[in-house]
C-alpha cells in the first residue's frame, strides 16, 4: 500500500504469487484510489502554497514606494497579462508557467526592497558605475 510519501510498503510485490486476479484487481484498485486523494493532497497543498507567495507578493507590493516599481511594473504586468493557461486541461506546462512567474516575481520585489535598504551613497557607486575605484591618493 502506497504510504505517506506515496512510496510503496515493503509487502507488496513478490509475497503476492499465490493471490488469484480478483485479489490482486481490488489490492490495485485499493493502491490507485490512495493514489487518488494523494495527488489531491499534494495539490492542494502546492496551490494553498502558492496562494500564500501571491498574497505576500501583494503585501510586499503595497510596502514599497512607486519609484521602486515603476521600472519592472510594464514588465511584470505584461508578463501577466500574456500568460496562456488552459485551466481546463488541467495542463503541468501550465502550472509550472504560474510557478516560474510567482518566483521571478518574488525575486524581482526582494530585489527592489534590498535596494531600498542599501545606504544612497553606495547605490550611487556601484548602481550607477560613477566611482568604482577610489580617487588617486584616497585610500
Amino acid at each position: 500500500m502506497l504510504g505517506r510519501e506515496g512510496k510503496a510498503s515493503k509487502g507488496a510485490g513478490k509475497g503476492d504469487k499465490g493471490s488469484n486476479g480478483k485479489d490482486l484487481k481490488a489490492e490495485l484498485t485499493a493502491e490507485l484510489r490512495q493514489l487518488r486523494r494523494l495527488l489531491r493532497e499534494v495539490g492542494e497543498g502546492f496551490i494553498l502554497r502558492r496562494e500564500g507567495e501571491i498574497e505576500t507578493l501583494i503585501e510586499q507590493l503595497e510596502t514599497l514606494p512607486a519609484g521602486k516599481v515603476k521600472g519592472t511594473a510594464p514588465e511584470w504586468l505584461r508578463a501577466l497579462r500574456h500568460l496562456k493557461v488552459k485551466p481546463v486541461k488541467g495542463r503541468l506546462r501550465d502550472v509550472k508557467d504560474i510557478d516560474h512567474l510567482i518566483g521571478a516575481f518574488m525575486d524581482g520585489l526582494n530585489d527592489a526592497q534590498e535596494k531600498g535598504k542599501t545606504p544612497a551613497r553606495s547605490k550611487a557607486k556601484v548602481g550607477a558605475g560613477v566611482i568604482s575605484h577610489p580617487p588617486e591618493g584616497v585610500e
